[in-house]
């Protein structure tokens, strides 16, 4: 699913709602920790194709106060970009020891209308796993099992079962 275990590949810069985030302090108090900008937001832009009331509300749950925003924060202040953040060292090591999982089983599903984690991403993803099945979703976003559940969990259950058959 959509995600990095690696840096962002060659040339892709921070999106520019994250760069407001990680630089500008004053305005990322208030957004973030005062608004709930970072959760709210992702309601609508990790998503193509809309999210319920009842999911909209369990993904804003965890983060019904100030207190509760603290570590969203710190998660996109601490996106690893250059060797003096926090978080830099260990994601060069997880991305030098990817190589240890290339022999594995892999399924990617990829929600090829995600902000951040572009084709770019999934690129990188396919470069260093050549043999993994991959199946991408043209509608799907970030949230790419709100977006294409039926059809995410049906790859799931079918490469769980052909996996299952080799043991």
């Amino acid at each position: 699913l959509n995600t990095a275990a690696f840096f962002p590949p060659q040339g892709r810069p921070l999106p520019f709602r994250l760069k407001l985030i990680r630089h500008i302090k004053p305005f990322a108090n208030v957004a973030v920790l005062g608004f709930n900008a970072f959760a709210r937001s992702a309601l609508f832009m990790a998503t193509a194709k809309g999210l319920s009331g009842d999911v909209k509300s369990g993904l804003l749950a965890p983060y019904n106060c100030r207190q509760n925003r603290i570590a969203t924060l710190k998660f996109v202040e601490d996106i690893p970009l250059k060797p003096t953040d926090p978080s830099y060292d260990t994601v060069k090591t997880v991305q030098n020891e990817l190589h240890r999982l290339r022999k594995l089983p892999m399924l990617i599903c990829w929600g090829m209308k995600d902000f951040v984690f572009t084709k770019a991403y999934l690129d990188e993803w396919c470069h260093r796993f050549p043999d993994a099945r991959v199946h991408t979703f043209e509608d799907a976003g970030h949230y790419v099992l709100e977006d294409a559940a039926e059809m995410v969990i049906d790859r799931i259950r079918k490469f769980m079962l052909k996996d299952r058959l080799r043991e």
